[in-house]
């Protein structure tokens, strides 16, 4: 059984058998495919919690916080969208 976690509009979560994928949602600027959504592989990860530490670090070294209050609200964030998304995966149990 694979999973699919949406945590926003830019970050999903998969699976295979072996390990948790993080994909980042992006859009396709040229080619034949311009346009179109593709989901770009960030990370493999053997579990959930470790996910979750590279969806915030990634986050962090793709944000545009200056300052450490801007980053800590940045990460709060975040975390409230992951707490967000996997409460409602949950409930499709």
């Amino acid at each position: 059984m694979s999973i699919n976690i949406v945590i926003d509009n830019k970050f999903v979560i998969t699976s295979d058998q072996f390990q948790f994928i993080l994909q980042e949602k992006k859009i396709a600027k040229s080619g034949k495919n311009a346009g179109k959504e593709w989901l770009d592989t960030v990370g493999f990860y053997p579990t959930i919690s470790k996910l979750v530490s590279g969806l915030v670090l990634h986050n962090i070294l793709t944000g545009d916080a200056r300052q450490f209050i801007e980053l800590e609200r940045q990460v709060e964030l975040l975390g409230q969208k992951c707490l967000d998304a996997f409460l409602a995966a949950g409930q499709n149990l």
